[in-house]
């Protein structure tokens, strides 16, 4: 078994990782201190082909495995958590389910403009009253003639009150089984009756704005649905993987960041006549830490490789997602706990971490969803 990258994958990792040091890392704290959008950053990531990276070139990406991408978001997540969460997750899951399950039509119209940078897409799943229960959905897609007509809400929408067009998953046969209830629409920007909340206050990924959508008897022509009508369940379970996989990404990225941050800071900071780095309270912790991000490594590029060769990542995606984020929350709080007061205060990176850290536990499937599916992967569909 080859662990080793290819030399194109290791050099692509290390430009990047240079680029970020330079044009989106010095960014990062206003990021978080004004919570708001880095539209800069957007276009410097357009610029270099970042938001293209999985996407075909004929519609301007650049065709790169997975694997390869999750070397980038790795990167992107370590330097600004909130610049990923915006430009990288809430690009990729409208734009492969635009790439998956668009037509040509589609794919030319929407896929170019979100790898040029022109514009932003969202994914809308979740509702008030639902995340992961899809059964839940409130959503509903009402057909006339070849037209339909949206009502409804949804929450949580990462680039929501800025985004050009979104994917609206909706019930389209409310007494069909749960795999034939859904669709999934374009909803473009100005769409009577579509509208966006102001972004919400959050605790941590404050600059990526995320809000909810209101929906009320939008109509949308029948070449606004994605893919067939009735499925929408496979194409969000599909979108999702994508999901749990970059997410699992975000995680990685800010376990690194608190990493470096901890070893930095423990090798300069004095007690007692010497680096705090010297006394095994600290030293252990560190080592952890390293533990937790390579071990957390190998699962997330395990489960990349898994995707691009076609085979069932789906338990393998979950035990990433879960692992890395749970990690990330531990590193985080470990990283402030080894830069003491210094990491209670606002402006310190590893406090920015901490808060930015949290979401990972929660988005794309709670840690707790995460361990039902592995544990029904394990035990058949019949274990509830």
């Amino acid at each position: 078994m080859d662990y080793e990258l290819s030399a194109e994958q290791k050099k692509l990792k290390a430009d990047f990782r240079a680029f970020c040091n330079k044009e989106i890392a010095p960014r990062a704290p206003s990021v978080d201190k004004e919570g708001a959008f880095s539209f800069e950053n957007h276009r410097r990531l357009a610029e270099i082909g970042f938001l293209g990276l999985p996407f075909p070139e004929e519609y301007g990406g650049g065709g790169k495995p997975l694997l390869t991408c999750a070397l980038a978001w790795e990167e992107l997540a370590r330097a600004c958590p909130s610049t990923f969460l915006s430009s990288g997750i809430g690009c990729l899951l409208p734009g492969m389910a635009v790439h998956l399950f668009g037509n040509g039509a589609q794919r030319e119209k929407y896929l170019a403009g979100l790898t040029r940078g022109d514009k932003i897409p969202a994914w809308a799943l979740t509702e008030p009253q639902t995340g992961s229960d899809f059964a839940a959905l409130k959503t509903q897609a009402r057909k006339q003639g070849s037209s339909y007509t949206l009502d409804g809400t949804k929450s949580f929408v990462t680039n929501g009150a800025m985004a050009d067009w979104v994917v609206v998953v909706a019930v389209t046969q409310g007494e069909a089984p749960l795999r034939q209830k859904l669709s999934a629409f374009l909803m473009e920007k100005g769409t009577p009756g579509f509208s966006a909340g102001k972004p919400l206050d959050t605790l941590g990924a404050r600059g990526s704005p995320t809000s909810d959508l209101n929906l009320q008897d939008c109509t949308l022509s029948g070449g606004q649905l994605l893919g067939e009508e009735g499925q929408g369940f496979a194409l969000t379970e599909k979108v999702n993987q994508y999901g749990r996989l970059s997410s699992a990404a975000y995680c990685l990225g800010i376990a690194q960041a608190c990493l470096e941050e901890s070893i930095l800071y423990a090798q300069k900071r004095q007690a007692f006549g010497r680096p705090i780095a010297h006394f095994q309270e600290v030293s252990f912790k560190i080592a952890d830490m390293q533990m937790f991000v390579d071990t957390g490594r190998l699962l997330l590029y395990r489960a990349a490789w898994m995707m691009d060769e076609g085979m069932d990542a789906d338990t393998d995606l979950s035990i990433a997602k879960l692992f890395l984020s749970e990690s990330a929350t531990w590193c985080a709080a470990h990283a402030v706990q080894v830069h003491g007061g210094h990491g209670f205060i606002k402006g310190v990176k590893v406090e920015q971490l901490y808060r930015d850290a949290k979401l990972g536990e929660i988005r794309d499937g709670t840690s707790e969803m995460q361990r039902r599916k592995i544990a029904r992967n394990l035990l058949g569909e019949g274990f509830r």
